[in-house]
């Protein structure tokens, strides 16, 4: 089996076959001599190394292949002979000066440490690597200048090299320095510079184990909490509850399709769950996914895919937002009504409940937890029943019962109307006043913040009785008066000096 040599030509490294470096030296050392006493000479020599690196990185492969003789012999037929290329440069720089291609600067991954920064700085520059290493050893001493511009470095260079590429083959063998004189193989690294790079090369490689250790177990939290995070999402929307921690929600305006049917236009409903689910679960794949790339720390070529979900995402935050903002109009503006029914002057005042929700058809239920509210829905009438809330005050004058309506609208107008369209009724005989468990909004319309307040104005020296179903209308904690409204039913209070007190 015929030997390769590595070997670096214009700060690129190539694998070529023995016989064909062998007429490689020799083509360059011939135009060495011919352009050695020609003015720019050496800026010449410089260039036509550079343009013999591109002639074999033109090869569609040539970052995994080895160099062959007949690829040569086509290199030197396409550049010409040594007599041909100095008769030309010379006839180039009479009566004018020759201009040069100057090297590019890149990360050289066939001498790296860590991402090859010095090693090409050390090609650019032609100074020692060992040297340009403990530079940056001394400023990252520095408020971690140094480390920082190696970072830097490392993201906005572009890498070159074949060791990039094979990595993970067994032999690897030593680089071999192109000079404008001789393509030959040399080690300019003194013995004292081999131990530093050493050293270097040691902590090195223990810092990258190191990051990849780190870089695993951050991976392997991105995993758990997408997971966990995406189950629980599914779990909430499907069962109304978390599985770890049931107690912590126990209201069902974590079942999002029950809770848009109600605010929502219903042609718009499927929209918001499907946007809303997107928003929320394409992130969290993401983060399953880099975590998994972090955990494995494997390379595939997913730019395409990156960037598709990425703008499927930005999509759907736009129009999910485009939807919120048109349906949050209808809360923009408020308003409230008042209706007052006098009460009975009897010295006693029963509270009984009228028409039940246990009496309702509905299919869906949905409990607030941000107001004292409770929704619930007859999908075959497309009518939205709301509980109302019960309060008690004093007064001086004749006793009565306030009914006051709260509704939002796109407008004060549009929010007047829907105010006005809130069905309650109250139904008062001789001693007793009968309240409605529940209020409704008109067939067809959603919820927009639609309130009705019942408010038992109660004079001194009267006596009123709660039914304990009464209860369920007393949202507040403090239902007034000195009274908590889990106190207050089934039991007879008097008004005295504007606080109610137990009688018998």
């Amino acid at each position: 089996m015929e030997k390769s040599i590595k070997i670096n030509i214009a700060g690129v490294i190539f694998q070529i076959n023995e016989d064909a470096y062998e007429l490689l030296r020799d083509y360059l050392q011939s135009i060495t001599a011919k352009l050695s006493n020609i003015q720019g000479g050496s800026e010449m020599i410089d260039d036509i190394e550079t343009r013999i690196a591109e002639l074999f990185q033109s090869k569609p492969s040539w970052q995994t292949a080895v160099i062959s003789r007949e690829e040569v012999e086509e290199m030197i037929s396409t550049m010409g002979s040594p007599e041909d290329i100095a008769g030309d440069l010379e006839s180039e720089t009479e009566g004018g000066t020759y201009h040069r291609q100057y090297k590019k600067l890149y990360r050289n991954y066939d001498n790296s440490i860590i991402g090859g920064v010095c090693s090409g700085l050390s090609d650019y520059t032609g100074i020692d690597s060992v040297w340009i290493r403990i530079v940056f050893v001394l400023f990252t001493l520095v408020y971690l200048i140094g480390a920082l511009v190696y970072i830097i470095l490392w993201i906005a260079l572009p890498k070159t090299g074949t060791t990039a590429y094979n990595r993970k083959r067994e032999r690897r063998e030593k680089p071999v320095k192109t000079s404008r004189s001789d393509i030959r193989k040399t080690d300019s690294t003194s013995a004292v510079g081999n131990a530093i790079n050493e050293i270097f090369r040691a902590f090195g490689k223990f810092f990258i184990i190191l990051f990849r250790v780190i870089l695993a177990i951050i991976g392997v939290a991105f995993i758990i909490s997408g997971f966990t995070a995406l189950f629980s999402f599914f779990f909430v929307s499907i069962f109304h509850s978390t599985l770890l921690m049931p107690d912590i929600f126990d209201n069902t305006v974590l079942y999002l399709p029950d809770f848009l049917l109600f605010i929502a236009d219903p042609s718009l409903s499927v929209w918001l769950i499907i946007l809303t689910s997107l928003v929320i679960v394409l992130p969290l794949l993401a983060l399953i996914y880099w975590g998994i790339r972090m955990t494995f720390q494997f390379r595939v070529r997913d730019l395409a895919l990156n960037l598709a979900m990425l703008i499927i995402w930005i999509l759907s935050c736009v129009a999910l937002s485009i939807i919120c903002f048109t349906q949050g109009i209808s809360f923009s503006d408020s308003y409230r009504t008042k209706q007052e029914v006098s009460l009975p002057s009897n010295d006693t005042i029963f509270v009984r409940l009228d028409d039940r929700v246990s009496s309702l058809e509905y299919q869906r239920e949905v409990h607030l937890p941000f107001e004292p509210l409770n929704m619930y829905l007859d999908e075959d009438k497309d009518i939205i029943y709301v509980s109302p809330e019960l309060n008690i005050y004093h007064t001086d004058d004749n006793a009565f019962i306030e009914i006051v309506k709260y509704s939002s609208g796109h407008s004060r107008s549009d929010a007047i109307s829907k105010a006005e369209k809130l069905i309650y009724d109250i139904n008062i005989e001789e001693d007793t006043v009968e309240l409605d468990e529940f209020f409704t909004l008109p067939p067809g319309k959603r919820w927009s913040g639609s309130f009705v307040k019942i408010r038992l104005h109660i004079t001194d020296n009267m006596v009123i009785y709660f039914d304990e179903d009464v209860e369920n209308l007393m949202h507040d904690d403090y239902f007034g008066c000195g009274v908590y409204s889990w106190e207050a039913g089934g039991k007879y209070w008097l008004m005295t000096e504007g606080q109610l007190e137990q009688t018998n």
